[in-house]
């Protein structure tokens, strides 16, 4: 709000102001704006989770898009399909937090076309301010590859580490929402004291012994809720 008061003093005092001065308050007030967003931290997974199974775009999975032209190593390899989630991550409570992922894969290596365009999404609301990649250990960038399975909560602290020192954030364990399709990434996540919950909970892919999503995740499955939630209504598991 405070940030917003500045923002309209400037559109109707501009005029008055020399050029140079105009253009540093307006950078300034814009960088406390992102900094005051960081009240959250949204972090996802990437493959059948930001992404579908390859081939399955239209059906079955009704609400997810291929993206022709572009490679997705994961699992069986084919072309990249994305969920309803990447394609509208601004329409979830996620698109005023900052954006992190946090995957097993590598989302098809360095300089692939699927991290480019895997960031260009999540990059929407405007809470990704880096095109930088990172492996898992150290983490350098909040877009991590390459953690196994079962370990992913270990390289949290990272990410909110480079978002306090890259941009002044302060985001507490409580404001931290992790999305997954694997119930063994999510469980981990227990007495962390950070939320986590599993996606894709309504397409599972048999020829994984439904261990996996696969159409990735749903608009209606990325909410803020607290605790630790896997799929199963009543049997889930909440911390």
């Amino acid at each position: 709000p405070r940030t917003s008061r500045w923002m309209r003093w400037l559109k109707r005092f501009a005029y008055l102001l020399p050029r140079p001065t105009l253009l540093v308050m307006r950078v300034a007030v814009a960088t406390a704006a992102v900094a005051s967003a960081g009240d959250c931290l949204c972090i996802f997974d990437i493959d059948r989770t930001l992404t579908g199974s390859q081939g399955t775009a239209g059906s079955p999975c009704s609400k997810d898009v291929q993206v022709d032209g572009v490679y997705d190593s994961a699992y069986t390899g084919g072309t990249l399909v994305l969920s309803e989630v990447s394609q509208f991550i601004s329409q979830t409570f996620c698109s005023q937090c900052y954006i992190g992922t946090i995957s097993a894969g590598s989302a098809s290596g360095a300089g692939s076309a699927e991290r480019g365009v895997l960031h260009d999404k999540l990059a929407v609301p405007g809470h990704l301010p880096t095109t930088s990649w990172s492996a898992c250990s150290p983490v350098t960038s909040p877009l991590v590859t390459a953690c196994p399975d079962g370990t992913k909560q270990n390289a949290v602290p990272g990410i909110v580490s480079w978002y306090q020192q890259n941009v002044g954030a302060s985001i507490a364990n409580g404001d931290i929402h992790f999305f997954d399709d694997r119930a063994d990434n999510v469980q981990p996540f227990a007495s962390t004291g950070y939320n986590a919950r599993q996606i894709s909970c309504s397409s599972r892919d048999s020829k994984y012994g439904n261990a996996i999503g696969l159409c990735g995740a749903e608009v209606s499955e990325i909410v803020p809720d607290a605790g630790v939630q896997v799929c199963g209504g009543s049997d889930a598991l909440v911390v």
